[in-house]
């Protein structure tokens, strides 16, 4: 694999990235744009001599079957963007992006989550996030778990998982090594060794199974 085709790849999934992100994004706006309007009427209404919580409770009381259906779709849209999340960082870890991009990508989640905690119903929505973030993990871990104990199965010590090239140079060709080591290790119970060779003057690494971890 070419310097260029290492880019290319990077490129196809920044583009893929900014696409969720963009289609996120404009969910954001037009939930948060119908969100206010409808907290800016019913707060109107509410004795601001009050405290948070009671504020709260007299919300809640008086809009049931709103408070019910904006909680509904912010609880569905953190969750898509906790996946986002999720699956940015997986793909960062396999064609690191551009820093910039990953701080804007971040940024604008911290901005969604922290217009829903900048009102009344702020502390409903920040124990929410917290289990919708919670799940996410725990089905992440899970699965990740069951596939890994799976998968070892499939192999001996010795065996090679993965031939890439051909390299131009010495050090892309390590550079992509240590890219396909790291998401390869992501299984716990193997240990895993490179061996970097030359064929007519290209740079080709064999990754293989030093031990398996029981």
């Amino acid at each position: 694999m070419t310097k260029e085709q290492l880019e290319k790849q990077q490129n196809k999934g920044l583009r893929s990235a900014t696409i969720v992100a963009a289609l996120l994004f404009i969910m954001w706006v037009i939930y948060l744009i119908f969100f206010y309007a409808y907290y800016k009427e019913a707060y109107f209404y509410i004795d601001k001599r009050l405290t948070l919580f009671y504020q709260l409770l007299i919300l809640v009381h008086d809009n049931l079957v709103e408070t019910i259906k904006y909680l509904s779709l912010g609880v569905l849209l953190m969750t898509i963007t906790f996946v986002h999340i999720y699956f940015i960082f997986l793909s960062n870890k396999r064609n690191p992006y551009p820093r910039v991009s990953l701080y804007i990508l971040s940024g604008l989640n911290a901005i969604y989550f922290l217009l829903l905690l900048i009102n009344v119903y702020g502390f409903i929505f920040f124990i929410l996030s917290i289990l919708s973030g919670s799940i996410i993990y725990a089905l992440v871990i899970i699965g990740n778990e069951a596939n890994q104990k799976v998968s070892t199965k499939d192999y001996e010590e010795g065996d090679i998982l993965e031939t890439t090239g051909p390299f131009e140079t010495k050090e892309i060709a390590q550079r992509e090594a240590g890219i396909r080591i790291e998401k390869l290790q992501e299984n716990p119970h193997l240990v895993l060794g490179e061996e970097l060779y030359q064929e007519e003057n290209n740079y080709y690494i064999d990754i293989y199974i030093e031990a398996i971890k029981k």
